[in-house]
């Protein structure tokens, strides 16, 4: 271990947490909103942004941490304090038709194109947890979701992203981008956790629809409902209890 990080972060060997969820978002205050309050005995640790809790007794530590960069760092530090397991929440861009607003996808492989998974090892693609990934595919299903599996790649530019990038990405075989999802599957499997992503659908990267632009009123609700539906989800494929 690198640092005395329980003395760091506050937190008591017993207090361990058995899942980390870390969710890039820029709206950090309204998912910290909505995800704590499926957990009880919440409170904040010494690391800024980094929430403690209990989920049906269980200790859990909820993250929204933006950027592959700021991802890493609670997995790297839980991780090597034993933590087992750490799910990836978050938004992506379709690239591909068929891909909507509102559905949900799992990856099962990640196309590295950010620059935190190189300091774990991670120089081409990540590879989630098998079963991790298709209880969360299973979970999402059995709860009326549109789901999608498949490649996805992880980049670490929002506001640019030129096309020759994109059709490059395409060509690998990638059906959505995120930010986060590579770096946080290749520092999990440095630290030897078990680790899954589960993002919903935003905007249309190929078809030119930005995530700035106002969706339809429908199309909006499904999205809103998909985001807020995540943190649930996780907690019930990872841990294996339903939220109240």
């Amino acid at each position: 271990m690198d640092q005395d990080w329980w003395t760091v972060l506050g937190l008591a060997p017993a207090e361990l947490p058995a899942l980390l969820v870390v969710e890039g978002s820029w709206w950090r205050r309204d998912r910290e909103r909505q995800r704590l309050a499926l957990l009880d005995e919440v409170r904040e640790l010494a690391a800024p942004d980094w929430w403690w809790g209990r989920h049906r007794g269980v200790p859990v530590v909820y993250a929204c941490v933006y950027g592959a960069a700021r991802t890493v760092e609670p997995v790297h530090v839980l991780g090597q304090l034993g933590t087992p397991t750490v799910v990836q929440l978050g938004s992506c861009g379709a690239l591909l038709p068929g891909l909507a607003p509102g559905h949900l996808v799992v990856p099962s492989r990640v196309l590295v194109a950010e620059g935190a998974s190189t300091f774990y090892g991670g120089w081409h693609a990540a590879v989630p947890t098998l079963d991790l990934a298709g209880r969360l595919a299973r979970v999402a299903t059995a709860a009326g979701h549109t789901l999608h599996r498949g490649t996805t790649v992880s980049t670490e530019v929002l506001l640019r992203q030129p096309i020759e990038l994109v059709e490059g990405w395409v060509r690998r075989g990638a059906v959505a981008v995120d930010m986060e999802s590579s770096a946080t599957l290749n520092a999990a499997r440095w630290c030897g956790m078990r680790a899954a992503a589960l993002l919903h659908v935003w905007d249309d990267v190929v078809g030119g629809r930005s995530w700035t632009q106002p969706l339809p009123p429908r199309e909006a609700a499904r999205r809103e409902a998909a985001e807020q539906a995540q943190f649930a989800l996780a907690l019930e494929a990872a841990l294996g209890t339903a939220s109240r």
